[in-house]
């Protein structure tokens, strides 16, 4: 990427962020082995082929972590001033070997960067900070980032390196025989089976008491009081509901049940269920527990779309896990969570490819974090991301701007798709414009706002499309989820022959065989939905 000019604005991207991790790495990776973390892992035998993916995961977090926590520092002087390699060596030299920081070094690339971008050098006195505390908080922050990994013993090493005191580090680095010694203290006491466990044990309980915090800000530790937050929730009947695909159907609040995403079994992570169903017991002083609502269990009759919509509006919490798979069900149903702005608790697989929409829930975490955690079973090692998440934003109201959202897929077809719906839509109600969720993704994808600025595309939209076939991205399905869950009215279609999502299985969805049917018939098919809605 090349340097910014003077007064070129730099937008801290997923990607940036990306970059500036792998510039912190890039000198040290390539002779691991030589540095004091690189000895002490091959010491300990944790030497593992993703290390170096781990290593970068975590120096993302740290990032992401200090521009959530300093936001006022999002300034384009900073930003380069961490891409620069002599800034990135200091880093990665401290955080891998614990060589000493060249503060002069330091102070000269931030001088060279703050002349560059003299808006950067105004703002930092209005801003209220100190740039000689840049890297200090950096450090801090990314040891706050180790510290929520404890039972990952790689990350135990890391900190283990970043919290040692000068005279002990010196030491370890002359001395094979005192290496070993350390490295023996530590297989007895840190890295042992008992401490990683206990280490786990901790962080369960501490998001199980964060669980409770979160819910008990937003009115739903009580029962009394949960009750009225929750006939809060449904004042406004939600529109699938109203006069949607589950008109009619009556909503009734499950103050006594939690949800379950599809996919997560009963048996799966069921202890952390325990721990937060005590641990809400402890705080409440209420010893009825709570029961889990498994997605799809007991629906009642109707659709299944509705059963799951109507639980996840009407119970106290819910719990999703984010698969490999990338389950569409989950994203769909996580997405109505988000829109509805209720707690809930989100599982991330540590193999499972997240998109780039959902980065930005970081800054819904409780405590700012994701936490991994990882634990050896009898049978196989457990890993997953752990938060405590509360979607709240300052939406814009509801809009009567003549546009729509189409969410094709992002299929192959997305083109022959959006330009079908556009043309027929544009034929019927000419001042309808159009704002394709694939070309917003495309052009925002490496925003740090991106998921809000999704939520408001929906709000301001007048009505959404989407396109459902179980090929479609999880994005899209996340999309449609949020409608629902922020009551804004939308249409699924479908390909005829294409499979949908088990959760919208059974509906009467529009399917068509060709664009060519598509352009002919869409209007004519819905046409109370859009008398309604396009005008």
């Amino acid at each position: 990427m090349p340097e910014p000019g003077p007064f070129t604005t730099i937008a801290l991207t997923a990607g940036l962020l990306t970059e500036i991790a792998a510039g912190i790495l890039r000198h040290y990776l390539q002779m691991l082995d030589d540095t004091l973390v690189g000895r002490m892992l091959k010491r300990v035998g944790l030497v593992q082929p993703n290390f170096d993916e781990r290593l970068h995961d975590t120096l993302n977090k740290a990032l992401r972590f200090y521009f959530d926590k300093y936001p006022q520092r999002e300034l384009t002087g900073i930003i380069t001033f961490f891409r620069d390699p002599i800034v990135a060596k200091q880093i990665g030299g401290y955080i891998l070997d614990r060589q000493p920081i060249n503060q002069v070094e330091i102070d000269l690339a931030l001088d060279k960067h703050l002349d560059r971008e003299t808006n950067t050098k105004l703002l930092i006195p209005k801003r209220g900070f100190k740039p000689e505390q840049i890297i200090p908080d950096f450090i801090e922050c990314y040891r706050k980032v180790l510290c929520e990994q404890l039972s990952v013993p790689q990350m135990a090493i890391l900190l283990e390196v970043v919290d040692q005191t000068n005279t002990l580090v010196a030491e370890i680095q002359a001395s094979e025989e005192r290496m070993k010694s350390y490295i023996t203290e530590l297989l007895a006491t840190k890295l042992s089976p008992a401490f990683l466990g206990a280490a786990y044990k901790a962080g369960q309980k501490e998001l199980a008491n964060q669980l409770t915090e979160e819910m008990d800000a937003t009115g739903l530790i009580q029962t009394n009081q949960a009750v009225k937050t929750i006939q809060a929730r449904l004042h406004h009947l939600p529109a699938l509901f109203e006069n949607g695909l589950c008109k009619g159907r009556p909503l009734k609040i499950a103050i006594d049940e939690y949800f379950i995403s599809h996919g997560l079994d009963q048996d799966t992570l069921a202890d952390w269920r325990q721990t937060f169903i005590e641990t809400l017991a402890q705080v409440s002083g209420n010893q009825q527990s709570l029961k889990p609502y498994f997605s799809g269990d007991t629906l009642l009759g109707g659709f299944r779309l509705c059963g799951i919509s109507e639980k996840l509006c009407t119970t106290r919490f819910s719990i999703f896990l984010l698969p490999p798979s990338q389950d569409r069900n989950v994203y769909l149903e996580l997405g109505i969570a988000i829109g509805i702005g209720a707690p809930f608790f989100l599982i991330q697989h540590y193999e499972a490819h997240i998109p780039s929409v959902l980065e930005g829930l970081t800054r819904y975490v409780k405590g700012g974090l994701f936490r991994t955690m990882r634990r050896e079973l009898a049978s196989r090692i457990e890993e997953y991301n752990f938060g405590v998440v509360r979607f709240t934003t300052n939406l814009p109201t509801a809009s009567n701007k003549s546009e729509y959202l189409i969410a094709a897929g992002e299929l192959i077809e997305d083109e022959d798709f959006e330009a079908s719906v556009a043309e027929a839509l544009g034929n019927a109600y000419s001042d309808l414009k159009v704002v394709s969720l694939t070309e917003r993704l495309r052009t925002k994808s490496e925003s740090s706002w991106i998921l809000e600025q999704l939520v408001e595309a929906i709000q301001a939209s007048r009505f959404a499309i989407y396109r459902v076939d179980e090929s479609s991205s999880p994005t899209t399905f996340l999309a449609l989820g949020i409608s629902i869950g922020l009551n804004r009215p939308f249409l699924m279609i479908h390909r005829t022959g294409r499979e949908v999502p088990l959760d919208i299985r059974g509906m009467t969805i529009y399917q068509f065989n060709s664009f060519v049917n598509l352009k002919k018939e869409i209007v004519l098919r819905h046409q109370l939905f859009f008398e309604r809605y396009a005008k």
